[in-house]
């Protein structure tokens, strides 16, 4: 049940963060300066992507190691502080990138989106 709910959400942040990029990139009534910002921002979502899912990694406890942040890439546990690691390789392993890539652009999208549909409320009054 909780998979499920979580690949419903995941597949929901998705259709958003595709949704703003084709309202950026073929979509009219945003100013430049919005579109440029959120290349930006997409350019610095693609550099955070890379450095939190393939750099950053941290021990929750001391005997856990989880390489990558939301999503873990690699997390690596063993038994007691003398007993060899051992890894736990999911589907995370693959799917680890695109998902924190569509994590870190959610926000940033929401707000284009908004405000996209503001302009166009504010066009339709006038």
């Amino acid at each position: 049940m909780a998979a499920t709910v979580f690949l419903i959400v995941l597949m929901l942040i998705v259709a958003v963060d595709v949704w703003a990029a084709i309202a950026v990139s073929f979509g009219s009534g945003l100013s430049a300066r919005l579109c440029l910002s959120y290349f930006l921002i997409l350019l610095l979502a693609v550099v955070a992507t890379m450095l939190m899912t393939g750099v950053y990694s941290y021990y929750p406890n001391p005997n856990t190691h989880i390489f990558g942040w939301p999503v873990p890439c690699v997390i690596f546990q063993r038994d007691t502080p003398t007993s060899p690691w051992l890894d736990y390789v999911g589907f995370t392993v693959v799917l680890a990138y695109p998902m924190n890539f569509v994590l870190f652009m959610f926000i940033p999208s929401v707000a284009v989106i908004v405000l996209k549909l503001r302009r166009r409320r504010l066009e339709h009054k006038t």
